[in-house]
């Protein structure tokens, strides 16, 4: 399925010309649909797994990084765990893992990753200010969206975009340095 969905990328981007990645993600083709559909149960396992992980392994957010989250309009900050880690998660699932890789998830140089109110962030990272508004920026879009629905839009915006240039990436780099 995974060729599938490869085959499907180079024929939206072979037939456009010059691609218009907001008209794709407007309306997705039924196959790139189809396929998120089928993956979701083992990106919603993975994704549920590592924010359990966090909630139960992680720290409260501090004085001031509550007052990050209060600016970045977090609705409910208390919630949110921080788990300082060596290594961030990785999936198990060989169809995720080839995605991960495939899509740029699993970049030895990514340093933090979010899952619903949990956050990992590696060690070396533990000070960078900017980084953690970044994902208290995806804390905020899984509030706004729903946890599942954060997902699955999430995929959809690693197949049309890439992950460089995702909207949601794209609203975390963007706001991120207002906050640090």
């Amino acid at each position: 399925m995974l060729k599938t969905i490869m085959a499907l990328g180079l024929l939206i981007l072979a037939v456009s010309g010059c691609v218009n990645r907001d008209e794709i993600y407007a309306n997705p083709p039924a196959e790139l649909v189809t396929y998120v559909d089928q993956i979701m149960p083992a990106a919603t396992a993975f994704v549920t797994e590592n924010e359990q992980v966090a909630l139960q392994k992680g720290s409260p957010l501090t004085a001031a990084q509550l007052v990050i989250a209060d600016k970045i309009g977090l609705q409910d900050a208390e919630k949110v765990r921080v788990y300082y880690v060596d290594t961030l998660p990785f999936p198990q699932d060989p169809e995720l893992a080839a995605l991960a890789k495939k899509y740029g998830y699993s970049s030895p140089m990514m340093a933090a990753y979010t899952y619903g109110y949990g956050i990992w962030i590696k060690h070396s990272e533990k000070q960078n200010t900017e980084l953690l508004a970044h994902e208290l920026i995806h804390v905020r879009q899984a509030e706004q969206l729903g946890l599942n629905e954060q997902t699955k839009q999430y995929l959809m915006q690693l197949f049309i975009y890439g992950y460089s240039k995702a909207p949601m990436e794209l609203e975390a780099y963007r706001e991120a340095p207002k906050y640090k």
